[in-house]
């Protein structure tokens, strides 16, 4: 089943938990014949989306993986970090929520075969959700349509602890990994939801 959300460890300090080399999606053209049949196959078997939607409007000049599209949330320079590794089932948006209210803290493009690490977020409890479609519209924020969309069963509660004694003060912030996987092996289940929650600001 496509879909699957791996969760791949949580931890206090400053750096991130797990370090993944980008492995930029552009050069797919120039991948073997085989490699890309097989991948192509693989996310057909899934139900994910072919690569283009002929005649559909579509976003010109598409963002960076990682780079914020949307939410009230204000990155800082020190903060908490999540990171989150797209390990195939196509590009993806991911949202993270105000876990009490619902509403929308932060939302990025992450493009298929590619990580992004989310550096500076504050203290809060989040929700994070992710969909996969077939291509970003004109608004470039949002997919032509929603494949699939799925949330995290769990929140993270992310809070910042200070050690103060007689010898040192020490700051300790949270950093959360997860892997966006096809294979029914990773260890954390989403839980589907529909396009119009993931929609919703």
């Amino acid at each position: 089943m496509a879909g699957y959300l791996g969760r791949l460890g949580r931890g206090l300090g400053a750096a991130v938990i797990m370090s993944s080399s980008v492995l930029p999606w552009a050069a797919h053209a120039a991948d073997p014949p085989s490699r890309a049949a097989a991948i192509a196959a693989a996310d057909a078997a899934a139900g994910l989306p072919a690569a283009t939607e002929p005649g559909v409007p579509v976003c010109i000049d598409p963002p960076p993986s990682g780079e914020k599209l949307a939410g009230d949330m204000e990155l800082a320079a020190e903060g908490h970090s999540i990171q989150i590794d797209n390990g195939g089932g196509g590009d993806a948006l991911v949202k993270i929520r105000h876990a009490d209210t619902g509403k929308l803290a932060a939302s990025f493009f992450l493009r298929k075969m590619e990580t992004m690490t989310i550096e500076g977020v504050p203290d809060g409890t989040y929700r994070i959700q992710y969909a996969f479609g077939p291509q970003l519209a004109p608004d470039c924020k949002s997919f032509t349509r929603i494949i699939k969309a799925n949330q995290l069963p769990e929140t993270d509660d992310l809070r910042t602890q200070t050690i103060d004694d007689d010898e040192h003060t020490e700051v300790k912030r949270t950093s959360v990994s997860y892997q966006l996987s096809v294979s029914e092996s990773a260890n954390v289940k989403p839980v589907a939801i529909d396009a119009a929650a993931f929609n919703a600001e």
